[in-house]
């Protein structure tokens, strides 16, 4: 599909790949509907956007309030008439250790990544399922089928977005053509993991160019990069004695909090 003349909806769109995505889109001859929590930030990104080829408003956002993403979806078909294509790309990463293990940790993290996505999809399909042709891209994650050590409320989280996208997908084609994509970056540079070094990460602005081209080709699965694409899924089929005698700390990168037994 290409983007010129499209709506097009982006959540947590001021950080990371985010920002990366409405600032590539900015050349594609759209409209825009941003939205996060940073009001400030959305209306810098804002302008800078409508300084080029394509329109831009924003409105503040938390995904992990229903009533708030209700808001952004009807604030943009009232802007614009439609919605053609929404990012869901909110999304936060906390540490949850063994040590200290901390069940809040994934309650907000389910909050914002896997629920903020629910309330979106409940909102955008009535509206989408009444066009002639839609998309929808979920931002999850590469290692989204096995635990990762001191991850486990991120992974949790993208393993049930991506779970839930799976479940969506073939329905929403074949009864409404409303495509639907799953995003699965490896490391990418972004905010969001600058405590935690991963060696040969993208950039956010090189993980948007395979992204918004992953969309254009129709993908049904975007994933990168390739080579930790290859090894992840390696790791897929490892049984688990020899998933296990994985280096624990080389799995959970460095930067990752040292803690005392809780």
């Amino acid at each position: 599909m290409k983007f010129k003349d499209k709506v097009v909806l982006v959540s947590g769109a001021t950080g990371g790949i985010g920002e990366a995505l409405v600032k590539q889109l900015s050349n594609e001859k759209c409209k825009i509907a941003i939205f996060s929590r940073r009001e400030d930030k959305l209306e810098k990104l804002s302008k800078e956007v409508n300084k080029g080829k394509s329109e831009c408003v924003y409105k503040k956002c938390d995904v992990t309030k229903k009533t708030d993403v209700e808001n952004a979806v009807k604030f943009t078909k009232n802007k614009f008439g439609r919605i053609d294509v929404a990012f869901l790309n909110a999304g936060i990463l906390i540490p949850n250790p063994i040590e200290t293990f901390d069940g809040s940790i994934i309650t907000k993290t389910m909050e914002v990544n896997f629920f903020g996505n629910v309330y979106f999809l409940e909102s955008l399909l009535p509206i989408m399922k009444k066009q002639d042709k839609s998309v929808i891209a979920v931002t999850s994650t590469l290692p989204d089928r096995r635990g990762v050590p001191g991850w486990g409320a991120y992974g949790a989280s993208k393993a049930a977005t991506s779970w839930l996208v799976e479940s969506l997908r073939a329905e929403a084609k074949n009864k409404y053509n409303i495509s639907m994509i799953t995003i699965k970056p490896g490391a990418v540079e972004t905010p969001m993991i600058k405590d935690f070094e991963r060696k040969g990460s993208l950039s956010s602005e090189a993980a948007a160019k395979k992204i918004i081209n992953g969309v254009k080709k129709g993908r049904k699965i975007i994933q990168f990069p390739m080579i930790p694409v290859l090894a992840t899924r390696l790791s897929d089929f490892f049984p688990p004695f020899v998933y296990d005698k994985q280096n624990m700390d080389m799995l959970k990168g460095e930067g990752y909090p040292k803690v005392e037994e809780k």
